[in-house]
C-alpha cells in the first residue's frame, strides 16, 4: 500500500513538474515572439522627413485665398507642387545636372510629398507667393537608411541607395535638414503604394465596422437561440450535441 501512495505522489509530482515545465516554455515563446515583434516592428512607428525651402509660386495658385469649393480645388489641382520641391533640392544642390542625377536627387523625397505641399496651401493659402522652410516625407529608401536598415558599408551594387544620394543625405543632416520622429501616417493613412505613406486607419476602420456587423448579427441571434434552447426546444440527440457545442 504505502509502496503504491509513494508511486502515486511520485507521479502526481512528475505531472506538475511537466505542466510547470510547459508553462514556463509557453511564457519563455510569447516573450520570445514579443520581443521580436517589437525588436523588429518598433522602427515602423518612425518617419523620416527632410526640410526644404519651398516657394509656393505656381501660377494656378493666384488669388487662391479668394477662391472657394470647387473652384479652389481645381485650382489645387493645376498646381505642380512636384516642382516646387523638385527647384528647392536643385537649389540647395546646384551642382547636380544631368537628367539622371536630378531624378536621383528628387527620389530622396516621397512622392506623396507633392500630396503634403497640397494640403498645406489649402490649410494656409498666405503660402502663396513666399518661401517657406517645410518638412516633407522622405523616400522609403532613404528612411530605411536612416533607420539603420540599409547599410552604408555595403557595395553600391548591393543596397537600393546609390553613393550620389547618400553624399546627398549626408550634407542636408550636417545642414540639420534631416530628421527621424514620430509616424503619425502610419495611424491616419491608409493604403498606399508608396510604403512611407502607408497607414493602419483604411485597415482600422474595415476592422471596426465588422466587428459592429457581427456583433449586431451574432447577439441577437445567440440570445434568441439560447432562449430556444432552454425554453421551447425538445430533449434529443440534436439539441444536447448544439447545447455542448455552444
Amino acid at each position: 500500500m504505502k509502496r503504491r501512495i509513494r508511486k502515486r505522489y511520485a507521479a502526481e509530482w512528475r505531472f506538475r513538474l511537466m505542466g510547470l515545465s510547459a508553462i514556463i516554455v509557453a511564457i519563455a515563446a510569447l516573450v520570445i515572439l514579443l520581443t521580436t515583434i517589437i525588436s523588429q516592428g518598433i522602427t515602423g512607428f518612425l518617419q523620416t522627413e527632410i526640410r526644404l525651402p519651398v516657394t509656393f509660386d505656381d501660377p494656378a495658385l493666384e488669388n487662391i485665398e479668394q477662391l472657394a469649393g470647387e473652384e479652389r480645388a481645381a485650382a489645387l489641382r493645376r498646381a505642380d507642387f512636384a516642382a516646387m520641391y523638385r527647384k528647392s533640392l536643385m537649389a540647395l544642390f546646384p551642382e547636380v545636372r544631368s537628367r539622371r542625377e536630378v531624378r536621383s536627387l528628387t527620389n530622396i523625397v516621397s512622392p506623396g510629398a507633392g500630396i503634403q505641399l497640397r494640403e498645406m496651401v489649402d490649410r494656409d493659402p498666405s503660402l502663396v507667393g513666399r518661401t517657406a522652410e517645410v518638412w516633407l516625407t522622405a523616400s522609403d529608401d532613404v528612411d530605411m537608411f536612416m533607420k539603420g536598415r540599409i547599410s552604408a558599408d555595403l557595395p553600391e551594387s548591393e543596397r537600393r541607395i546609390k553613393d550620389n544620394e547618400l553624399g546627398w543625405i549626408r550634407a542636408l543632416q550636417q545642414d540639420d535638414r534631416v530628421r527621424t520622429g514620430f509616424n503619425w501616417h502610419f495611424f491616419t493613412s491608409g493604403d498606399s503604394r508608396e510604403p512611407e505613406l502607408a497607414g493602419i486607419w483604411g485597415a482600422a476602420v474595415g476592422s471596426f465596422f465588422t466587428l459592429l456587423v457581427t456583433l449586431v448579427v451574432a447577439f441577437p441571434v445567440g440570445v434568441l437561440a439560447a432562449i430556444y434552447l432552454e425554453e421551447f426546444a425538445p430533449t434529443n440527440r440534436w439539441t444536447d450535441l448544439i447545447e455542448v457545442n455552444i
